[in-house]
């Protein structure tokens, strides 16, 4: 396939995806009352709206060779360094989640599957199924669409380009614009590490980690935050721990740059122009049928502003 065509199969892969998602509000809720169906329908859902589209593509690009996208297994001493991305991203939720919180704005999703993320069904009664559902398999399936695809895609015109082209697709899709900013960063490391260790499966490990100290860490650790001085302490607190978290995420990809200096693989590496990646990035996010899948982004959640 031309590398021109990226910048049309790619949106229209993206566009597809967006209209699924939206279609999932059919879904009545009356079929998610209990616990299990709950995990049922995430389940179902996110193999429907992510894993489908995603192995469609890869069959109508004939790209059958999976190991192109990165599927190898990564090293043990890249464990500390995918540790701190981990605690990077849910520190950084963390905070966005507590200035939110403290300035009265709530998160919501337009889509039906979005809203079974942020539900509050009880998790602790089922921690496997939780950890399949809400762990596992999200990890997968939208790691092998955004980062496994998406990234790969852009990846040949500039690591720039492939890095905010993929963040920007990834926090559109829970169609939430106040949890927008903490999509698009969590976008922007997972796709950095992806870009450091060559495997997608870090950022799969990574995002995995995320989704479980959502569920279980997270909020226990922001219940206890607020309850002996007040929201504002919390704040003050998260921010300290996500600086904490950056320090250390910093010192792990410092270490993992000295590993790349002595590597052969990579002591031919170019830099990319400049020039050509401000026209690769500033094509990826004018072509025509992304621009309608921002346009349907906006309007949903200007639907759900007003109707809310």
């Amino acid at each position: 396939m031309k590398r021109s065509k990226i910048f049309f199969i790619v949106p229209c892969l993206l566009l597809a995806v967006y209209l699924l998602l939206l279609l999932t509000n059919l879904v009545p809720e009356s079929s998610v009352d209990t616990t299990a169906k709950l995990f049922l329908s995430l389940t179902v859902l996110e193999l429907s709206v992510f894993a489908l589209p995603s192995f469609f593509y890869t069959k109508l690009t004939k790209q059958g060779d999976f190991s192109s996208f990165g599927l190898r297994p990564f090293s043990p001493k890249e464990i500390p360094f995918l540790l701190s991305a981990a605690c990077l991203i849910a520190t950084f939720g963390l905070c966005v989640n507590g200035i939110f919180f403290f300035l009265g704005i709530g998160k919501e999703s337009y889509t039906s599957l979005g809203s079974y993320i942020l539900s509050d069904i009880s998790l602790e009664k089922n921690p496997l199924y939780a950890m399949i559902a809400y762990g596992a398999i999200p990890a997968v399936c939208e790691e092998f669409l955004f980062r496994g695809i998406v990234y790969r895609e852009y990846r040949p015109y500039s690591p720039l380009t492939a890095s905010l082209f993929s963040a920007t697709a990834f926090a559109m899709c829970y169609f939430d614009l106040s949890g927008f900013p903490f999509y698009f960063v969590s976008g922007l490391l997972l796709a950095y590490t992806v870009e450091l260790t060559g495997s997608l499966f870090t950022a799969i490990t990574v995002r995995f980690a995320v989704n479980l100290a959502s569920i279980y860490v997270m909020p226990v650790l922001w219940q206890l935050l607020t309850q002996p001085l007040g929201v504002l302490f919390a704040v003050f607190v998260s921010v300290a721990l996500f600086m904490i978290s950056l320090f250390f995420f910093l010192k792990a990809a410092e270490t993992r740059y000295r590993r790349m200096a002595y590597d052969p693989a990579h002591a031919a590496d170019q830099p990319y122009p400049k020039k050509e990646a401000r026209y690769h990035t500033l094509k990826a996010f004018t072509s025509p049928l992304f621009l309608v899948s921002v346009a349907i982004f906006i309007a949903a959640v200007c639907v759900k502003a007003f109707t809310s």
